[in-house]
C-alpha cells in the first residue's frame, strides 16, 4: 500500500521526463468539506465504480491509462499484472468504501460567449468568488496570478499574461472565448495543451464567468 501511495503522490506513474502531474494534482483521496474544485473526483470508492470519465471508459485501469497518456505523456499502457498497476490498485482499495457511484462528468462541446461575471465591487475584494475559484481550481498548477509563483513547472503558463501573449493575434472577444474553451475542454475536442477539463458539474457558467473576471479577461 505504501508503494501505491507513493505512485499516487509522485510523478513516478509516468516514464515521461516531461510529466508535471501526479494523481494528486487532479484528485483528492476523499471528499473534502467544502468539496474540492480539483478537475477529477475524489478517489475513495473508485474501485467500486462501474464507469469513468462520464461513462466513456468502462474499467479502472483504462481510466488510469487515459490519464497517463493524455496528461502525463506516457503512451505505454500499464497492464493488470504490472507492479505499478497492482500497487496503485492496492492503495485505491485501501481508500474504500467512499463513493461507489460514477461521478457525473459533463464536458461542454460548444463554447458560447458567457455573460460578464461579478460586479466591480465584488472584484475589488480579495474574498471575491472569482478569486476564491482561482485559488481552488487554477493556482495549484498555474501558481499565483501574474507571476506564476508556485506553479508546477516553467512549462505551465502564467495567467493571464502568457495565454494572452500566445493568442495576441486575436481580438479581446475571441481571447475570452479561448480562455473559456481551455477551462471547459482542456486538451480534449481538438484543443492543445495538457490541461484537464472542468466539467459543468464542477464549474457552472457563472463560475467560469467569475473566474474570467478575476483574471481580467473581459472580452473588451
Amino acid at each position: 500500500m505504501e508503494r501505491g501511495q507513493q505512485l499516487f503522490e509522485s510523478k513516478a506513474l509516468s516514464q515521461s521526463h516531461l510529466n508535471d502531474y501526479t494523481c494528486a494534482t487532479c484528485h483528492d483521496t476523499v471528499v473534502s468539506n467544502p468539496p474540492s474544485k480539483k478537475a477529477g473526483g475524489a478517489l475513495a470508492g473508485v474501485t467500486l465504480r462501474s464507469t469513468f470519465w462520464g461513462g466513456q471508459v468502462a474499467d479502472l485501469l483504462g481510466s488510469v491509462n487515459a490519464c497517463r497518456n493524455d496528461f502525463m505523456g506516457d503512451n505505454q499502457p500499464l497492464h493488470a499484472s504490472d507492479e505499478q498497476a497492482r500497487a496503485l490498485y492496492a492503495y485505491l482499495v485501501s481508500l474504500e468504501p467512499g463513493n461507489a457511484s460514477a461521478i457525473p462528468f459533463t464536458i461542454v462541446t460548444t463554447i458560447d460567449p458567457l455573460a460578464r461575471g461579478e460586479t466591480p465591487e465584488a472584484i475589488s475584494s480579495a474574498e471575491s468568488h472569482g478569486e476564491l475559484l482561482y485559488a481552488q481550481t487554477c493556482q495549484y498548477c498555474h501558481g499565483s496570478k501574474h507571476d506564476g509563483l508556485g506553479r508546477l513547472s516553467a512549462r505551465v503558463p502564467i495567467l493571464p499574461e502568457d495565454t494572452l501573449v500566445a493568442h495576441a493575434q486575436y481580438s479581446a472577444r475571441v481571447q475570452r472565448l479561448i480562455f473559456t474553451e481551455k477551462i471547459r475542454h482542456g486538451l480534449f475536442l481538438g484543443y492543445g495543451g495538457l490541461m484537464p477539463p472542468f466539467s459543468t458539474e464542477l464549474l457552472s457558467d457563472q463560475d467560469v464567468s467569475d473566474l474570467l473576471e478575476a483574471l481580467g479577461v473581459l472580452g473588451e
